[in-house]
């Protein structure tokens, strides 16, 4: 079982990647006196049967922090989606002075490419386009499958960055898992609302290639919220 002191950094993180998971509404992690995990408790909608919840649990765990955890300690408590509430932050002005310029029209997908050695990582670059102008980003990760959608999705920010100075978000994970008997690439990011931090996330089916679903989940994710005057405003 995987070691982890109380309440820390770990275990926080661990929180946030369950509560971006699809379907989950939240995520409480325990640990014992020794730091270990004794407890994961999960409050999860009805659109999921409870194990394939417990399963993703243990996927995203695994793949995007490296936690090895026994399915038994993980409980999972369900209400109907239609109870469930997800109430997004409410916007606040933009800070005083000079608005940035943003690029015209939303960022899309132009073009990527790739590159994966066991011995010297992934790699992969990746170009999005706005208009007429085009800005590109460069991810790295481990050389796995696991490292290329973490690759792909770091390129997406970086070029997310490069489109909008100063863009106050950065990536918290990306994860492989499995729901309704398909493959889905899920990217959570946050972003800085004010002073406020703001959970992002997106998913897309994994179809093609590891960092095409990873780019396309990692521009769900942020492209509403890059779009908002408060984001486009930011100061870094």
């Amino acid at each position: 079982m995987s070691i982890a002191s109380p309440r820390s950094p770990l275990v926080a993180g661990a929180e946030r990647l369950l509560c971006s998971l699809a379907g989950i509404v939240s995520a409480r992690v325990v640990t014992d006196r020794d730091g270990q995990i004794a407890e994961i408790h999960v409050l999860a909608t009805d659109a999921l049967h409870p194990k394939q919840v417990v399963r993703n649990v243990e996927s995203a765990l695994r793949a995007g922090l490296g936690l090895e955890v026994d399915r038994r300690i993980v409980s999972v408590a369900q209400v109907r989606a239609a109870d469930a509430a997800f109430p997004s932050p409410a916007p606040e002005p933009a800070p005083a002075g000079p608005a940035r310029t943003p690029p015209p029209g939303r960022l899309g997908f132009a073009d990527f490419d790739a590159r994966c050695d066991a011995m010297q990582g992934a790699t992969c670059r990746v170009v999005l386009r706005a208009g007429d102008r085009q800005f590109e980003g460069t991810g790295e990760g481990p050389g796995t499958t696991q490292g290329r959608v973490e690759a792909a999705a770091r390129a997406v920010l970086a070029a997310l960055a490069e489109a909008r100075a100063g863009l106050p978000v950065g990536l918290e994970g990306a994860t492989i898992v499995e729901a309704h008997g398909r493959t889905y690439v899920l990217v959570a990011a946050r972003g800085l609302q004010g002073r406020r931090s703001v959970r992002l996330a997106g998913a897309a089916p994994l179809s093609r290639s590891p960092e095409e679903a990873a780019i396309l989940a990692a521009l769900q994710a942020t492209n509403r919220w890059v779009d908002l005057p408060h984001a486009r405003g930011a100061e870094p």
